[in-house]
């Protein structure tokens, strides 16, 4: 069975970033094991956390992304 992805919008812009989900968990100062769970939906992320991602994508990216749009389930 294939898995849900639940933040579509996140992993398709961390793809075009070419950020690995281990790469961007040590850029953020969190565990591969935390993101993991974050990713899976298991915990949340924190506002912190959030804004550190925005901040990495908007480091690579031309555009800057809303938290809406990165964080959006589903």
């Amino acid at each position: 069975m294939a898995r849900d992805i639940i933040f579509r919008n996140l992993e398709a812009e961390l793809t075009r970033a070419k950020i690995t989900k281990a790469e961007l968990a040590a850029r953020i100062g969190i565990s591969t094991g935390s993101i993991s769970l974050k990713f899976n939906g298991k915990t949340e992320f924190t506002l912190p956390e959030m804004l550190a991602i925005q901040e990495q994508l908007k480091k690579v990216n031309v555009q800057e992304f809303t938290l809406d749009y990165l964080f959006m389930r589903g």
